[in-house]
């Protein structure tokens, strides 16, 4: 009896250990390009020295920041070298910055465990959204929207309060990037904020609690995320027959055009066709549930400290982009005000210098004509990246809580018209206003508001 006993506990242990990636003696470089030369370079580098970009190359001038083995060190030095590119040394060791990161534990039915001091692994933070939702059965709803690859559940949080006048909703999406942790730290903040709210003594987040239908999706991509804690830190993408497909390219809209690869290998593979992922399907599903009160679709990342607005496979500024802009730049204000910390607002090409496309913002706005279309990367601006210590969560929550805030604030939004792709005008206005799809006619503030679209699946 005492050996079958021991028999299970060594397969018990062995089943559960994965051999984790480390990144002992990895160096995190950041380099500039001041010309086309160096650019095609460190563009090259990539698959020549097994590098690990943080920040990828974009154009003449915009940061570019990578890691290396040590084995592969010398070498590329050697090489960057030879083609006259500076590189400067950021850390030394990336694993003793993620060594630093703590992974905190949640206790059951003890909300007040669940602090923003740590970080979390995919079932705490959904054990923590269940307990959420048994305290405030009435106003918080968890519902799965779909299973991974894997078989875990893809979980949206709705949060509904009393007296809420349902004028339009606003649709969170974290974690889709496996290795971005503080963008699904962010989302369960904001959760908690708005669940909160009722009692808060800050009146403009009250308004806001109380103005609003919310829908969070904090970890969007539970199979990659639960990667990046048992096996591979940096891992980015989901865990379809391993290699792994980047969600955030496998949206209808412009797919596999531009800043994409079709190789499985790449951290940015868009899948074989658009909508290819269970994620991505399941997002399409719920976005288009709510198209006809979807005014904000607000996706959170790390890290550069931009905000990005549609459309990332366009160098243009399209339809109500200076309108948002504005509001961005307004947000802006609020966030610095807190810390000083400075935000860069334009389309993916004005801010990290590239463009891409299958972007789930994007395709919501082109599809659903959703006025408000906002991505955040968060913290920091390139001193830990995705190393972010513990100890930047909560300024990071505080600051970013600040300028959404601003950005959800009902008041002061002037009318403005969207010019839509297909050749249409639509009328958007204050926060009660939204924009329907092809088969709603609604009245809304004695405006009428028509739109027909054409789908992307």
């Amino acid at each position: 009896m005492r050996f079958e006993i021991l028999s299970f506990l060594f397969f018990f242990l062995l089943k559960n250990h994965v051999a984790s990636k480390r990144y002992t003696n990895y160096t995190l470089f950041r380099s500039v390009p001041l010309n086309s030369i160096q650019l095609d370079f460190l563009r090259t580098m990539g698959k020549a020295y097994r590098v690990n970009y943080w920040r990828e190359p974009g154009v003449i001038n915009k940061t570019v920041e990578f890691t290396v083995a040590p084995e592969d060190k010398e070498v590329l030095l050697k090489a960057a070298e030879q083609n006259n590119v500076d590189v400067t040394t950021i850390m030394e060791d990336v694993q003793q910055a993620f060594d630093k990161q703590t992974v905190a534990t949640y206790i059951r039915r003890r909300l007040s465990t669940f602090d923003w001091q740590n970080y979390y692994r995919l079932r705490d933070i959904y054990v923590w959204l269940k307990d959420l939702a048994a305290a405030h059965p009435e106003e918080v709803v968890i519902q799965s929207i779909g299973k991974t690859f894997e078989g875990r559940h893809i979980l949206a949080c709705k949060v509904n309060l009393k007296g809420t006048r349902k004028r339009s909703t606003v649709i969170v999406e974290g974690g889709i990037h496996a290795r971005e942790w503080v963008g699904a730290a962010f989302v369960t903040f904001f959760i908690h904020q708005i669940v909160n709210s009722p009692s808060s003594k800050n009146l403009a987040l009250k308004m806001i609690g109380s103005t609003y239908e919310f829908v969070f999706i904090p970890v969007t991509n539970p199979d990659g995320y639960e990667y990046t804690h048992t096996t591979d830190r940096l891992w980015r993408k989901n865990r379809v027959n391993r290699h792994g497909v980047d969600i955030n390219r496998n949206f209808g809209i412009a797919f596999g055009t531009v800043g994409v690869s079709f190789d499985k290998d790449d951290e940015i593979y868009c899948g074989h066709s658009a909508f290819s992922e269970k994620e991505s399907q399941a997002m399409a599903k719920i976005i288009n549930s709510y198209s006809s009160t979807l005014e904000y679709y607000l996706a959170f990342h790390s890290y550069g400290q931009y905000m990005i607005l549609p459309y990332a496979h366009s160098q243009k500024h399209q339809e109500n982009f200076d309108e948002v802009a504005r509001i961005c730049q307004t947000a802006n204000n609020k966030i610095k005000h807190r810390y000083g910390t400075i935000y860069t607002v334009g389309t993916a090409y004005d801010t990290v210098g590239y463009s891409t496309s299958g972007v789930s913002g994007c395709w919501t706005k082109a599809s659903f004509r959703t006025p408000y279309v906002i991505t955040f990367e968060l913290r920091d601006s390139g001193r830990h990246g995705f190393a972010l210590p513990p100890s930047q969560i909560m300024p990071t929550c505080l600051e970013t809580m600040d300028g959404v805030v601003s950005i959800l604030n009902p008041k002061g939004k002037k009318l403005s018209k969207i010019q839509s792709s297909y050749g249409e005008s639509v009328v958007t206005g204050t926060a009660s206003a939204f924009i329907v799809n092809n088969t709603s006619i609604r009245m809304f503030n004695g405006i009428v508001i028509i739109t027909l679209l054409k789908m992307h699946f």
